[in-house]
Parts: structure tokens; sequence; C-alpha cells
């Protein structure tokens, strides 16, 4: 099912870009790529004629709601403060399939990033936050997902929360390190980043989702951290050039050959090149626990 969402996801966001395309009678306007609502919008200027719209939300704090600007392929920069209030979230779809946005910095006042705020900005390749960022604590579900072209993130240690598929298709990801404080990864979080061959950190993660790293074929080895104490069906599946799982605690590990089995089979993880084979072939459809 899925592995299903995803392939709908990906039609959905194929789609509806092939539909944003400039209006072949008004070839010197900006093209607003995103739904935006009616609320302000604060003109960035400079050479491309960048606009964010934006509210005012518990009374002195701005969300970002949308973006405007010239069709020309360029970098933005979201701003940090507008009206005198700090920009502090960065709404659903706010950049949604903004092909235009090549590269991104985000200010340090940026606590949330939520669902699919950056979703297929296909040309975007690289996502900086503000230096000394240590505010933000949440990113979406499907935040990033299919930008195509994203090689470079790099995730602040004050995260907390990464959403489901918040990378899904980001198939030029070449490395990720997860912050300290996460403690899950969701479903289909790196599905399908088919270049990423390093991920690294992530000591306080106790669950890695279903098709979290689905179809992340150049992903050759991976640390299962002491905290793990689940792991979703299909989570490594997919993953061709898995050699080496190394699991922390190989103690207590199991699945149940039925949903409502209340014994586990015992799993041996072991040898690390073994279970590696295994989570791709026998167990690469039911979950692991740890008990």
């Amino acid at each position: 099912m899925k592995r299903i969402f995803a392939m709908l996801l990906a039609l959905l966001l194929v789609f509806s870009l092939a539909a944003c395309s400039k209006d072949d009678d008004d070839t010197d306007d900006p093209v607003n790529l995103t739904v935006t609502s009616d609320g302000e919008y604060y003109n960035a200027g400079g050479e491309y004629n960048d606009r964010f719209a934006y509210e005012i939300f518990d009374g002195n704090k701005v969300m970002i709601t949308g973006f405007v600007s010239d069709y020309t392929p360029h970098a933005i920069t979201v701003p940090a403060v507008i009206e005198n209030c700090p920009v502090e979230k960065i709404a659903s779809a706010a950049f949604y399939q903004c092909s235009q946005i090549t590269a991104v910095s985000v200010p340090a006042s940026v606590k949330i990033i939520e669902d699919m705020a950056f979703a297929g900005c296909v040309q975007l390749t690289t996502v900086t936050f503000a230096e000394g960022a240590n505010t933000l604590t949440d990113i979406g579900g499907y935040a990033f997902a299919q930008c195509v072209k994203l090689g470079t993130i790099s995730l602040p240690d004050s995260l907390l929360t990464l959403g489901e598929g918040a990378f899904f298709r980001c198939a030029v990801l070449t490395a990720i390190q997860i912050p300290a404080g996460i403690t899950a990864i969701g479903d289909m979080t790196f599905m399908d980043c088919t270049a990423l061959a390093t991920v690294t950190g992530g000591n306080a993660v106790k669950s890695i989702g279903e098709y979290a790293f689905c179809g992340c074929a150049a992903l050759a080895s991976y640390t299962v951290g002491a905290e793990v104490t689940a792991i979703g069906a299909n989570a490594f599946a997919l993953c061709d050039t898995l050699a080496s799982v190394t699991f922390a605690n190989t103690t207590g590990w199991g699945y149940r050959a039925e949903a409502d089995d209340e014994e586990l089979e015992a799993v041996d993880v072991a040898d690390a090149a073994v279970i590696a084979k295994l989570l791709k072939t026998d167990y690469a459809t039911v979950a692991l626990v740890r008990q």
C-alpha cells in the first residue's frame, strides 16, 4: 500500500508540474507556481522580483504561505523578519513545485517547515540553514519530496521530528546525517533516494518506518542503533548494494508470522552480511521488533 501511495504521489507531482507553465501571451510577467491565500506579500525585490506571501499568527509571528517570482531559475533567501515579526513557519506547500528555485537559504528564526513545503521543486539543488540555527524542530511529511536534484542538505542539530516521506525520491542526495534529537525515521522518509550512500548519526532513533530506505540502491551499509526496537516492513527492500547491516543491539529480535501472534519468531541479527541479505529477501515484507 505504501508503495502504491508513493507512486500516486509521484504521478501527482509530475502531472501538476507539467501544468505549471508560463502563459504564452504574457511572457514578461512573474509566474505564481503556488496556490496562496489572500494574505499580504513581502517584496524582497532583487533581479527576480521575489515576493513571499505571508500571514501573521499568534499576534507577532510570521508564516510564509506562498511565493511568486520571475520564472528564471535562481536562488532564494527566505526572509527572517517581516513587519518586525520573526518568520517562524514555512506553511504546507508554500513553495510547492516552484521549479524556478535552485537553492534556498532558511533563516535561523524558522522553527517549523510544514508538509510538502518544498515538494516538487525539481531544480532545487541546495538547502542551507543559517549558521548557528538551533530553533528548527520540525520538518513535515514530504517536505522535500521529489526534489530530484537536491544533493546538499545538512539538518540542524535542533531537529526533533522528520516527517514521513520527507526526502522521498530525492534521487541525487548522496549523504545524510540524522540529528541527535530524532527518535523516529518515518515511513518512506528516504524512499527511492537512489544515490544515498551514507547515513550517519541517529543514535536516538527508536523506530525505522515501512519503506524508510526502500529503493536506496547505493546504500551499501547501515548501522541500526542501540535504541531501535522496530523496523517496518520493506524498510530496506530494493537496496540492491546493501551488503552489511550492523545491529548495535543484537538480542531479542524477531517477527510475528501472523499479525495477532503473541510470540515472536526469533531472528538472528548478529551477522551483518547475513541479515543485510535477509532484510532484502526473506524478511523484506515483515516488521522486525525487539523485545
